[in-house]
């Protein structure tokens, strides 16, 4: 941190490095203080769709201010439509305030653009799951465990996996 608090006051046009100073506190979970960094550069670059879409998603992820949080991403998807990881960000802030029918389709095009990324595959199986769409969700959890298993624990998507199996009706 302090390393890059260093490098941000010596090349303060590279936000570059507020950015990821951002990112490290988030990791480090001191959230207000990465907020503060992810605020700073987006006043400085409101357009900077990484930075809106962050701290979206960060606000999303700890189920936090949930208007606020699609507000940032729809920004940053007004920027760049098509990226996977916004339409998962936005799709994983609806999800987490309940709007499951808003969800569902930006998770959806979201892991169909995405198809190796686990933790994308993990939101929308979580999503299918929320909607009684037990199989859908079963195959989606599958393409978590065989894609890139960023951010995600092998062991609790195989315990989503039987949990679905269980809600299948028996043949």
């Amino acid at each position: 941190v302090k390393v890059l608090q260093d490098a941000q006051l010596r090349f303060p046009a590279e936000t570059g490095i507020t950015f990821e100073l951002g990112a490290l506190l988030d990791r480090q979970k001191k959230f207000s203080e990465s907020e503060a960094v992810f605020r700073q550069l987006i006043a400085k670059e409101p357009r900077n769709a990484a930075a809106l879409n962050y701290l979206g998603y960060m606000l999303a992820e700890r189920g936090e201010r949930l208007t606020e949080s699609v507000d940032y991403i729809k920004r940053a998807l007004a920027v760049d439509p098509d990226n996977g990881s916004y339409l998962d960000s936005i799709g994983w802030a609806y999800f987490k305030d309940g709007k499951l029918d808003l969800a569902v389709d930006h998770l959806k095009r979201a892991a169909d653009l995405l198809t190796s990324n686990s933790l994308v595959q993990d939101h929308y199986a979580d999503v299918l799951f929320r909607l009684g769409r037990f199989d859908d969700a079963i195959s989606a959890w599958n393409r978590a465990l065989t894609g890139d298993l960023d951010s995600i624990e092998r062991g609790d998507i195989d315990k989503k996996i039987r949990n679905a199996r269980q809600k299948l009706p028996k043949k």
